[in-house]
């Protein structure tokens, strides 16, 4: 019982350190993760929630952007076993439980990454004492303490430690099982939802394996293991693998990386917080002065982490100080990017589309984690040697340090009170204002879309959220034909994918059927009167209009204007000629004989509409062009009357396509090749997974 207890003692103080660490948003209900936590990840989650509550995959969200393919976005975490139980589990204690569940899953992914930095620490031949004091570094470190709001990256980061851990096993020796712990390691990064940190996790891994091997600790085959685990990683993580790549190269992601010029990066100033956690004044952002985003100016490992990370390299103790001294350095080099030389001149070299998904600042993970390892090893070489009374002293200072000094702070606590968060039952605090437009735009089937002007952005990223439709959104997969469009009414740069609008006479922003306006300006903005806007509600400041020219969903046009590519189709739409009414900008080859009279057409009948499934019924006299303003993606397939039907590219990126003569029920079905593939690819991975753990290396003779 005895040996249980001092087997099981670094586990339990790793999860008290968490608990007390993440006390008031994991404990009360009047504190919350802020930031891209509660604004952007939540609404993902609640979508997924309702869709299961439904019995449904929620593959497309309806409300956001025109139309989104839902599933292929990664950030999303729709694949990501931890986040799917999360969510599922939170549909039996109540929709109001949802976002707390997600703090604690996120808090259990920080003892998840102490845990594995245990094991690893262990395997290097530390002790217990020395371990854990290794994975309270990593879990309590900088990283955690100020990447709370980045779901998709604090998930990830878990599986860092694991990954080296993998890595230091292989290069012992090729076992089935350590690399499908690899292969694990590598495809939860990826399915927790964030590239970049993807991309830490596989390359400090690779960077791990290539120093061992230059240390003579490796044989070369271990670069063979790691490639093996590498394709594994891929079969396992193909359900999201194959959506996202198919989305991404849609999407305005490749141009992301046109956004400050570089790889972006840790600036050097954030080397001050290793010594002084608050230099800068980034725990109170009312005095913060500098132009970086303060979460990455908090490296902060504790005084004690940092005296015995520097005491093992310099004084040299132990098999593997200069293996993870290197590591860790070569880390510092990544994380700090664009403000180092050779980081600037890297960065700049690499093609735009391997740029946009590398943010170097995310490689803080993989120099935390190696200043964990480091404290360890310093702990067992200067530490141990001591007493185990001694040991356990100096981790609980170095706990109450990095507690003392992280928790509660404006990364990862914020008041309810203070936080502009939306629920689904009120917007930014305000019930009313959801109440209001709730009924103005659900007077209609499907309902009107909204645009905010002067007005909050969270309309448009918590879309999915409040159900209230709208042609706008905030999301770096964002498709590059829907904000390309946007572009004719409205300002910003192409690697953008939150555009104001600006022009809100423009036929176009008609077409994109917003009806309503939010707006909080004091007095009526300018861009409201010049579109002849009227006001029709007001709930405390805020201001609702109607645009009356707002096109409904689906319509019928007689002509149409072909043109060969996005380009051409732009160029028709920005034309003072163009109206939507009258013709149909098309791309494809399509077999149509309409007559191009200005003969009256009946109004599309809607059937039925839901986020996969929509069916309309038309009626005319002579064949005809059914226009949407739903956006058009692989996946969605037509019929007419219950024969297979083609869809074309329509006014750019939105779909349509020819229907005959007399009355017929039309059927938009999305149907994701990609993801009955993923299914098929990810089956063969877990399938093989399976067997690859149940594998045993043969015992010696």
């Amino acid at each position: 019982m005895l040996s249980g207890l001092r087997r099981s003692a670094p586990y339990i103080a790793l999860f008290a350190e968490v608990l007390v660490f993440y006390r008031r948003v994991l404990l009360s209900a009047r504190y919350v993760v802020p930031w891209d936590f509660t604004g952007y990840h939540f609404p993902l989650a609640a979508f997924i929630a309702k869709s299961f509550r439904h019995g449904q995959l929620p593959l497309w969200d309806p409300y956001t952007y025109c139309g989104f393919p839902f599933y292929a976005n990664i950030q999303a975490q729709l694949f990501y076993p931890p986040a799917v139980a999360t969510i599922f589990l939170s549909n039996f204690f109540g929709p109001t439980s949802l976002l707390r569940m997600l703090e604690w899953m996120a808090a259990l992914h920080v003892f998840l990454g102490g845990v594995f930095t245990y094991l690893l620490v262990r395997r290097l031949g530390a002790g217990r004492a020395a371990a854990t004091l290794g994975g309270t570094v990593y879990q309590l470190g900088g990283f955690f303490t100020s990447q709370a709001q980045h779901l998709g990256a604090f998930c990830g980061a878990a599986w860092l430690p694991l990954g080296w851990l993998s890595v230091v096993v292989l290069a012992g020796g090729f076992t089935w099982r350590w690399a499908a712990v690899l292969a694990l390691s590598l495809s939860m990064s990826f399915l927790a939802g964030f590239p970049a940190m993807t991309v830490v996790v596989f390359v400090s891994s690779l960077m791990l394996g290539i120093v061992l091997i230059g240390f003579k600790r490796a044989h070369l085959t271990l670069l063979g293991a790691y490639g093996l685990a590498c394709l594994w990683s891929f079969l396992l993580a193909g359900i999201q693998l194959l959506p996202t790549w198919e989305l991404a190269k849609l999407s305005t992601a490749p141009q992301r990386g046109q956004w400050g010029g570089g790889g972006g990066g840790v600036p050097l100033q954030a080397l001050v917080s290793l010594v002084w956690p608050n230099y800068y004044s980034i725990f109170d952002l009312s005095h913060y002065k500098l132009p970086w985003n303060p979460t990455f100016l908090y490296l902060y490992c504790s005084l004690g982490g940092l005296i015995l990370a520097l005491a093992v390299v310099f004084l040299r103790k132990g098999k593997f100080w200069a293996i993870f001294a290197l590591v860790t350095l070569l880390s510092a080099l990544w994380m700090l990017g664009e403000y180092t030389p050779v980081g600037k001149i890297f960065y700049v070299s690499l093609p735009l589309t391997l740029r946009s998904p590398i943010y170097a600042e995310f490689a803080m993970a993989s120099f935390v984690l190696g200043m964990a390892v480091l404290a360890g090893l310093g702990a067992e070489a200067f530490v141990t040697p001591r007493g185990t009374v001694f040991s356990v002293l100096l981790t609980a200072v170095v706990a109450f340090d990095l507690v003392h000094a992280g928790s509660g702070k404006v990364f990862n606590c914020s008041p309810v009170s203070s936080n502009r968060m939306v629920t689904a039952e009120s917007f930014e605090g305000s019930r009313d204002s959801l109440i209001k437009i709730r009924s103005l735009v659900n007077q209609s089937v499907p309902p009107a879309r909204i645009e905010p002007v002067e007005d909050s952005e969270n309309w448009a990223v918590a879309a999915s959220l409040t159900e209230v439709p709208t042609a706008s959104g905030d999301d770096p997969l964002a498709l590059v034909r829907i904000l390309k469009v946007r572009l004719l009414f409205a300002k910003g740069e192409p690697w953008n994918r939150y555009y104001v609008a600006s022009r809100l006479d423009s036929p176009v922003f008609n077409f994109l059927n917003v009806r309503y306006v939010v707006s909080l300006a004091p007095s009526e903005p300018a861009e409201i009167r010049r579109a002849s806007f009227t006001q029709v509600a007001q709930v405390r400041e805020r201001r609702f209009y109607e645009n009356h020219r707002a096109l409904p969903r689906f319509f019928l046009v007689r002509r149409l204007r072909r043109v060969a590519n996005m380009e051409e189709g732009l160029r028709l739409m920005a034309s003072p000629e163009f109206d939507p009414l009258q013709a149909a900008v098309v791309e494809g080859n399509l077999d149509y004989e309409g007559s191009g009279g200005l003969a009256h057409l009946k109004p599309v009948k809607i059937i039925a509409y839901a986020p996969s499934e929509v069916q309309v019924e038309t009626e005319a006299a002579e064949p005809a062009f059914l226009v949407t303003s739903e956006t058009f993606y692989p996946g969605w397939k037509a019929s007419i009357d219950g024969r297979q039907a083609p869809l074309f590219l329509t006014n750019v990126a939105f779909r349509g396509m020819p229907v005959p003569a007399g009355r017929h029920r039309i059927a938009m079905r999305y149907e994701p090749r990609t993801l009955r593939l993923g299914m098929m690819v990810s089956l063969i991975g877990w399938v093989a997974l399976a067997l690859g753990l149940r594998i045993r290396r043969p015992a010696p003779k």
